[in-house]
């Protein structure tokens, strides 16, 4: 019985051991699993391939006088590319920021662009880092990217169009950037965004909810080590990539265009978000059954009459 009573307490410590072995293995596993799911999400938003079109022909058959131009993203020597058609008596320009894994031709800028030509502005197509002709290796989601369209900016008043006399027109990706740059930059006094996201992380962890076998409710638990990787990774900040609460600085209208086919790519909910943040007078033209950035496809007549009646009010 005495032996008994000496074996028990060691019996209890090894048990003990054990499980605290079994503990510091579970962790570290999940640890790991962590880190490296975090790393691989950020991987993914920043390192895409680059995508150039061959879109030098359609811009001919449009009779557009575009001159080949370059600059830089604004704070920095990074040298960017695109076209600008422009015309002495056109003292209006509108700048079209594409989306992700496109270039300055993505989501039919050019034909959008010859119709605000025809109509008085000047256009000026280019193409964001990493993305078609311009420089760069990395894309962010529209971080870094609110600098290129600053810069693409700056070029446009060098050329002598005031400050006020300036609009973008943004797509997916660039309809975020379009409003995070105006909110930062007073001389863009027009915002067309299409397709908008209304905080970064939350589309990334949408994208990584559809994209793998993580339950819902394990996805949220992410955020923090997506934002911690992205940050000591590549230097972005994703808690200030938030078009939503860059809307609510804009002091004036901005006009938002979503698709509400609920397959899309960046729900509906997202610019509904962004529209209740903006000045009260903005607008957000519904599209009934188009999919992500679709709405010209499916009505391009009313598509061009609306955002030339909201640029020259």
């Amino acid at each position: 019985r005495c032996n008994q009573l000496r074996r028990e307490p060691v019996l209890y410590m090894r048990r003990l051991f054990n499980w605290r072995i079994v503990s510091i293995t579970v962790f570290m596993l999940f640890t790991a699993f962590y880190v490296t799911t975090s790393i691989f999400v950020v991987r993914g938003v920043a390192m895409i391939p680059r995508f150039e079109s061959d879109s030098r022909p359609e811009l001919e058959s449009l009779n557009l006088p575009a001159k080949d131009v370059e600059f830089h993203s604004r704070n920095s020597q990074l040298n960017l590319k695109g076209w600008y058609v422009a015309a002495p008596d056109k003292k209006h320009t509108i700048i079209f920021v594409h989306g992700l894994g496109a270039d300055r031709s993505g989501s039919n800028a050019l034909l959008i662009g010859s119709v605000l030509w025809k109509n008085g502005f000047n256009v000026l197509f280019f193409d964001l880092r990493a993305s078609g002709k311009s420089e760069g290796n990395m894309v962010s989601g529209g971080y870094f990217e609110q600098e290129d369209l600053l810069g693409a900016f700056d070029f446009v008043r060098n050329t002598g169009i005031p400050a006020g006399n300036i609009g973008v027109l943004g797509f997916s990706m660039g309809a975020a950037t379009s409003i995070l740059s105006a909110s930062k930059e007073t001389g863009i006094q027009a915002v067309v965004s299409e397709g908008t996201y209304a905080a970064l992380i939350d589309l990334i962890t949408q994208e990584v909810e559809l994209a793998t076998p993580m339950p819902g409710w394990m996805v949220p638990l992410f955020q923090p080590g997506i934002m911690i990787s992205a940050n000591i990774l590549y230097g972005m900040k994703l808690d200030t990539v938030i078009p939503e609460k860059a809307a609510s600085e804009i002091n004036y209208p901005i006009f938002l265009i979503h698709g509400t086919d609920t397959n899309t790519r960046v729900p509906l909910e997202h610019s509904i978000r962004v529209h209740k943040a903006a000045q009260i007078d903005s607008i957000l033209w519904k599209v009934e059954g188009v999919g992500h950035v679709g709405a010209f496809n499916k009505h391009p007549n009313k598509y061009v009459e609306r955002i030339i009646g909201y640029y020259r009010t």
